[in-house]
C-alpha cells in the first residue's frame, strides 16, 4: 500500500509536466497558462461553496441527531479536491473539478463503496426495548456500528 502511495507520488508530478508539454506543443503556452489559471480559479471556487454545504450538511444532522455519515463522506472528498486543487498541473486539477462538482461525486462515492464493500465487514448493535415483533418503530440513534476494515 505505501508502495503504491509512493510510485502514485512519483508518477503523477511526470504525468503532470508531460500533459502540460504536449498541451503546449499543441497550442500555445498562454493557452496551457490560461487553463491553469481558470481551473485553479473554478477548483477554488466549488472548493469554497461545496466545502460550506457539506459543512452546513453536517452540521444540520448532527443538531438532528442523525449519523452523519455521507456528509462527511462529501467533506473528505471536497477536503481531497481542495489538496488537489493546491497541485499545478490540468490533472489534479481536472480529478479535483470532477470531485467537487456534486453530480460526478455522487457517481465517484457510488464507485468507492462498492469498491470498500469487499473490504469491510459492520456489524450492528442496537438497544432494544421491549417492543413487539414489528421493529420498524426503532430508534435509529439506538444503533452502535462496529467496522472493522480488511486489507488485501
Amino acid at each position: 500500500m505505501l508502495g503504491r502511495f509512493f510510485l502514485a507520488l512519483i508518477l503523477l508530478p511526470v504525468a503532470e509536466i508531460l500533459v502540460l508539454f504536449w498541451l503546449a506543443d499543441v497550442t500555445n503556452w498562454l493557452v496551457v497558462i490560461g487553463l491553469l489559471v481558470g481551473a485553479g480559479l473554478l477548483g477554488a471556487f466549488l472548493a469554497r461553496q461545496q466545502g460550506l454545504r457539506s459543512l452546513s450538511r453536517l452540521s444540520d444532522e448532527v443538531r438532528r441527531g442523525q449519523m452523519p455519515a455521507d456528509a462527511v463522506f462529501d467533506a473528505m472528498l471536497v477536503s481531497f479536491a481542495a489538496l488537489l486543487l493546491i497541485l499545478p498541473g490540468l490533472l489534479s486539477d481536472l480529478v479535483a473539478i470532477l470531485l467537487l462538482w456534486p453530480v460526478s461525486r455522487r457517481a465517484i462515492k457510488a464507485a468507492l463503496r462498492r469498491g470498500a464493500r469487499g473490504r469491510v465487514t459492520t456489524t450492528y448493535y442496537t438497544n432494544f426495548e421491549p417492543r413487539s415483533e414489528d421493529f420498524s418503530s426503532r430508534d435509529s440513534r439506538d444503533e452502535i456500528i462496529d467496522v472493522k476494515v480488511i486489507e488485501r
